[in-house]
């Protein structure tokens, strides 16, 4: 699967839609504060209920009324519509957007006497130059309806995009022409874009043509369930955007039948999954059958399901299944917690964070523009909280912000919150979230927040295809992201420049990899997860197993209120090759001094300089943050640090023949911490201590007084203990026992007691187990214990508390939480 689209200049993305959408439901189609949206003109059913030939031909051209009344509300979708207020300055600047991308297009057009191709640099030689084509036209049909912008119902603008169409259609895009290439382009990119053009460009497109283009479309999606000429059962985003162009082809062909099978056939997508594609209970999605997707392919699906829930809701043809509660619930479960100012995780968006056009800010914009046009169909609690966490991302984004890009249909979502007095900002929750389904964690506090990717059986180390994210090797291995008051860390030309073989986080063999090396396979491990306890400390665990390489180790990280304790173990090699654990590579972008402190001493901050310290004590990295190491935590290891600048190009990572990057160089300055655990270690380990935003006077203080105490690590327990939060987090990835705790077999274990009880959380990361049993210290004598969660069972009757978990209930790998009390 694919959804690779051309990278024009500027570029569009189809999950933009050209203009985005418009503005919320409540002020496009007259909805109240709660409940359904409704159109400011009801529509008339499509069939005729009376007899009379007066009747018939009233209710006929009722029928008509409404699906031009439709195609009028998706044009407004797109241009903002009546909200767009050409003399404010906020839209002035998003219309000047618009026009500059429909400039481009346009200064691009082949004006010799027989063009072959509607614009000089993409001529028809291959699908992806068909579907850049049509998205050009798309959004210069966008501009041209827009009031306010330069080329604003002009004349010459629309015939030629009239032209256009039929140009392409004649020489490339017709029911006669084979699908080559990628069918996405065939069956999504280019159909998408041409009925948006038609819905924008109305009765401007002659009868006989829009009747052309709708059997081309017909032809290539007949049935928005099947993909790839009909072999393939579309899920997801895919699934959306073929029902999308269905339900658009119903309104343009005035056929209610299209528009009533576009939309029932979206209600395949709006039950939970347990496998492959879709949205899990836990907040994961899934696309391509094992990559987390809740950065990409899932907000497609959501930005097509609000404008058509905008669109369809109050016509004769409204959203109905209530199942469509589960899109609403996604937005907290599946979209917030991956949501950083703005921005959306990299941990979270697979092969697209290769992507020059489409940054983790470009992403965070679609996704909070859909969820603000979602607002008029949520639940009043769900409106309030929306509306304060889009409007805490706009105000806080300082990055390519939302606004500086904005067209003028984003604008006006952007504007219903930031002009609203009575919407106050609220800040990101709850701390610590985990979802066993996508094997991803999220370890927020102020200031901060720490996430990491991981892999397994069931998840796939890296996704690498059509050319895209071609150094992801290791974005599945245990590989951490650190968000902090850099909001353009990763934005800034990060993943084409860094080194790809120390990624933050993880431990790797220095053995060279091909380019995409890994992509789409699963390790031959279980263990992958962690446990939760309260929604604010959390335990994650990896039995690592890297591609092509003979590297073994087990890992874990224990997220506390002021930082992450990070262990390894069992860390064994035999390719020949150095191993690694990286413990940090920040971008300082192109002439970063940050300064690099380790054990009181500051170091150069010249380009090229190396250093080599014992592995024992602690650095800080100015503006991000301590690290510190304990006392022979790791044997045989030397810690190496290095500031660099590295230059590369977005094409060095994605050559894809429709996303491809530009060649144009791009220089950042590095600062890496690693342990340099030597060639083939045989049993290595370590431990450090991550503080973001700690002062180097604070780091310092930490190894005087430590507050963490390394319990065990080794292969089979990875074991700490907080001694200010009296907190004891564990990874059992065998049978095992503490002195105050112990597993029957491979568990996830945190407990914390305070004032005579004692709150525990247990998972099972393997997924494996159909029933689990956790033994706490026997001098423990508690006389009471409970759990809301199911299969728990509590004995406290013998020597030892006893708690017993029936995995076969619940979800797999989440945890269960029990409460006992002396």
């Amino acid at each position: 699967m694919d959804d690779s689209t051309h990278l024009a200049a500027p570029l569009r993305r189809r999950h933009f839609l050209g203009a985005g959408a418009a503005v919320t439901g409540a002020a496009m189609l007259g909805a109240g504060t709660t409940g359904t949206a409704t159109a400011a003109t009801p529509t008339a059913a499509v069939a005729p209920t009376s007899t009379a030939a007066s009747t018939t031909a009233s209710t006929t051209a009722s029928t008509a009324d409404a699906f031009d009344q439709l195609r009028g509300v998706w044009s407004d979708i797109l241009t903002g519509g009546s909200a767009v207020d050409p003399t404010d300055p906020d839209y002035a600047t998003a219309i000047a957007t618009i026009d500059a991308t429909a400039a481009a297009a346009i200064a691009r057009y082949d004006n010799s006497a027989a063009p072959a191709s509607v614009y000089t640099d993409l001529p028809f030689t291959h699908v992806e130059n068909a579907s850049g084509t049509y998205y050009r036209i798309r959004d210069t049909a966008i501009a041209w309806a827009t009031p306010g912008s330069a080329h604003y119902q002009d004349a010459a603008v629309v015939a030629r995009l009239v032209a256009a169409l039929k140009l392409i259609g004649a020489a490339y895009y017709n029911p006669s022409s084979n699908e080559v290439g990628n069918w996405y382009h065939w069956e999504i990119g280019a159909p998408q874009a041409l009925v948006n053009a038609c819905a924008v460009l109305g009765s401007q497109v002659p009868a006989a043509d829009l009747a052309t283009y709708l059997g081309t479309v017909a032809h290539f999606v007949p049935d928005p369930t099947r993909q790839q000429s009909g072999t393939v059962l579309t899920t997801g985003a895919n699934r959306s955007d073929m029902c999308q162009i269905t339900i658009l082809r119903g309104i343009l062909a005035k056929d209610g039948a299209l528009i009533a099978l576009g939309r029932d056939k979206l209600s395949d997508i709006y039950p939970y999954v347990t496998t492959s594609d879709g949205y899990y209970r836990d907040g994961g999605y899934i696309q391509h059958g094992a990559i987390p997707y809740n950065g990409h392919y899932s907000y497609v699906l959501l930005n097509d399901l609000s404008q058509l829930s905008l669109l369809l809701n109050g016509s004769g043809w409204p959203i109905a299944d209530p199942q469509f509660s589960v899109i609403l619930d996604s937005v907290d479960l599946t979209y917030a917690p991956f949501m950083y100012d703005g921005l959306v995780m990299d941990v979270v968006r697979g092969r697209f964070l290769s992507r020059q056009g489409e940054t983790d800010h470009d992403a965070g914009h679609a996704i909070t523009e859909a969820i603000l046009r979602l607002i008029p169909v949520g639940s009043r609690d769900q409106q309030k909280r929306w509306k304060a966490l889009c409007k805490g991302w706009i105000e806080r984004e300082t990055f390519t912000t939302i606004r500086a890009s904005a067209t003028p249909a984003r604008m006006a979502l952007v504007k219903s919150v930031l002009d609203d007095s009575k919407v106050h900002a609220i800040g990101q929750g709850p701390d610590h979230v985990q979802q066993p389904s996508i094997e991803r964690a999220v370890h927020r506090r102020p200031g901060w927040a720490w996430t990491v990717g991981l892999s397994s059986s069931r998840i796939a180390r890296l996704e690498a295809i059509n050319g895209e994210n071609q150094r992801g090797w290791h974005t599945g291995d245990g590989a951490t992201y650190l968000y902090n008051d850099d909001n353009g860390h990763y934005t800034d030309a990060y993943w084409p420049t860094v080194d790809g073989t120390r990624l933050p986080g993880v431990t790797a063999d220095t053995l060279p990899l091909a380019p995409s090396a890994g992509s789409g396979t699963l390790p031959p491990t279980t263990w992958s997860g962690g446990a939760v306890l309260d929604g604010r400390w959390g335990a994650v665990g990896l039995d690592l197993v890297p591609y092509g390489s003979p590297l073994r180790a087990r890992k874990s990280w224990f997220c506390l209120d002021d930082g992450v304790v990070a262990l390894g173990a069992g860390i064994t090699g035999s390719s020949g090759h150095a191993v690694e654990t990286t413990i940090e590579n920040r971008n300082l972008h192109a002439s970063g001094s940050n300064r690099l402190t380790v054990n009181g001493r500051p170091t150069p901050t010249t380009a090229g300089w190396t250093g080599s310290f014992a592995a024992s004590g602690w650095a800080h990295l100015e503006g991000v943050g301590g690290y510190v190491i304990p006392p022979d935590s790791a044997p045989g290891a030397t810690l190496r640090a290095l500031r660099e600048q590295r230059t590369a190009a977005w094409a060095d990572i994605d050559n894809g023949p429709s996303t491809g990057g530009t060649t144009t160089p791009y220089t950042n300055t590095f600062a890496t911490l690693w342990l340099d655990h030597g060639i083939d270690p045989s049993g290595g380990s370590y431990v450090y201590l991550l503080l973001p935003g700690a002062s180097a006077a604070k780091t310092a203080r930490r190894v005087e007084r430590p507050d963490v105490t390394v319990l065990s690590n080794t292969p089979a327990l990875q074991a700490i203990h907080s001694q200010r939060n009296s907190l004891t987090a564990a990874n059992f990835f065998t049978a095992g026992a503490l002195p105050s705790v112990g597993a029957s077999g491979p568990a996830s274990v945190l407990f914390q007691e305070h004032d005579g009880r004692l709150t525990l959380a247990v998972s099972d990361p393997t997924c494996t187990q159909t029933s689990l049993t956790v033994t706490l210290d026997s001098r423990a004598r508690y006389r009471r214990g409970f759990s809301d969660d199911p299969g728990v069972s509590v004995d406290l009757k013998g020597a030892a508390p006893v708690i017993t978990l029936d995995l076969t209930q619940g979800l797999p790998g989440t945890s269960r939480t029990v409460h006992l009390s002396f």
